[in-house]
């Protein structure tokens, strides 16, 4: 007998007011409105707190079906700020880690077929991308972990050709957050479709290891450790927090458009409104068709919009795959996640001002519908 397909996103909560979405759902799809909700400060920061403190190790915030298969959102019980701390030495990272692996074994426990693992979750400094889940819980573990950076490195690949089609230019492209496993594996892709690269980083071991790994193509690849450097680049591709804000906007040239897969964005919406003539999208994202699905816990995101790495998730689960996809993006396996993606329905979101067609990208009737489009 067939064993039922079930996943399970493992994520956190972010910001203090999402507290709140256990009790606003209007928040979901217009996360701006948060500031009507301001007088509630004090009680939402007081259980930011709380939570930090409890015994309770994660919250099941949604169970929902997505195509027919069944999926549920863990969230690890806390919040972004208790990352930042912990990273600090300031509060306990081994107790955090502990509530993952509590989570990660609940899932299971609950009948989860796949775990997908979500915003810092996976991040190096706290399980080295879910290897160290993998390690820790060695034999117990017996279904596949999914951290979903091969699905979001070839997002980012895609809206990286259709921008640059847009722009017509064969100016070179500036990435930041080079060396990282999403920035590794566009580099390299970016490289063997004859696209020049300019990496920063500071690391000339990393960017050496990586030109190696590129071969033949790895002179489209050009190191760079001041922003300064990427004044020729219409397009930018930001994957690194740091640097942010106006140190990262004064070096942005007039009329650039870029690409966002970091967490968080560098670039918030206050620091945008300086900079109209930047057109940002953001490369962690793909759109779907929302009445395939009874999600409602969409963590800030209006329906027919979801995280790549949580897509990647469904992918795989309905896929049936049955390894784990942990550690540096396999580049290879980039268009098979991307194939199976875009015949479950998943497609690049609406990029205003950019020429769609159907050869371009596939976009679902639905979310054409939602965006308004004419003639969807």
């Amino acid at each position: 007998m067939e064993k039922k397909k079930k996943f399970v996103f493992l994520a956190h909560w972010v910001e203090s007011w999402n507290w709140l979405l256990w009790w606003i759902p209007d928040l979901h799809r217009n996360a701006d409105h948060r500031w009507r909700w301001i007088w509630l400060y004090p009680v939402y920061l007081f259980m930011s707190f709380v939570y930090l403190v409890g015994r309770k190790a994660y919250d099941i915030v949604d169970s929902f079906r997505f195509n027919g298969v069944e999926g549920e959102t863990y969230l690890v019980r806390n919040f972004g700020w208790h990352f930042f701390l912990a990273g600090k030495g300031i509060i306990s990272l081994d107790r955090i880690k502990e509530r993952i692996l509590t989570a990660v074994m609940a899932a299971q426990e609950n009948g989860a077929s796949v775990i997908g693992l979500g915003a810092l979750v996976k991040d190096a400094t706290v399980t080295r991308g879910g290897d160290w889940i993998r390690k820790q819980l060695g034999s117990s573990l017996k279904i596949p972990l999914v951290h979903g950076d091969t699905l979001t490195a070839a997002t980012v690949v895609k809206q990286a050709e259709l921008l640059l089609a847009g722009l017509n230019t064969a100016s070179p492209i500036f990435l930041t957050g080079a060396t990282s496993k999403v920035g590794r594996a566009v580099a390299l892709v970016l490289a063997q479709k004859g696209i020049r690269v300019k990496m920063f980083t500071h690391s000339q071991a990393r960017f050496a290891k990586i030109t190696a790994e590129a071969g033949v193509f790895g002179g489209n690849l050009e190191r760079v450790d001041d922003l300064q450097a990427g004044n020729d680049c219409r397009l930018w591709i930001i994957g690194k927090i740091t640097p942010a804000g106006k140190d990262l906007l004064g070096s942005i040239p007039f009329g650039a458009r870029v690409i966002n897969f970091a967490v968080p964005n560098p670039l918030s919406p206050k620091d945008l409104e300086t900079r109209p003539d930047i057109y940002l999208a953001e490369g962690g994202l793909l759109a779907y068709d929302p009445d395939t699905t009874s999600l409602t816990f969409t963590m800030r995101l209006k329906p027919g919009i979801t995280y790549a790495c949580h897509a990647a998730l469904i992918v795989h689960t309905q896929m049936g795959w049955a390894q784990d996809e942990l550690g540096p993006v396999d580049i290879g396996r980039m268009p098979i996640v991307w194939q199976a993606a875009s015949e479950m329905g998943f497609s690049l979101p609406l990029l205003p001002g950019i020429k769609i067609t159907e050869k371009a990208i596939s976009i679902p009737r639905r979310a054409l519908e939602l965006a308004g489009v004419a003639g969807a």
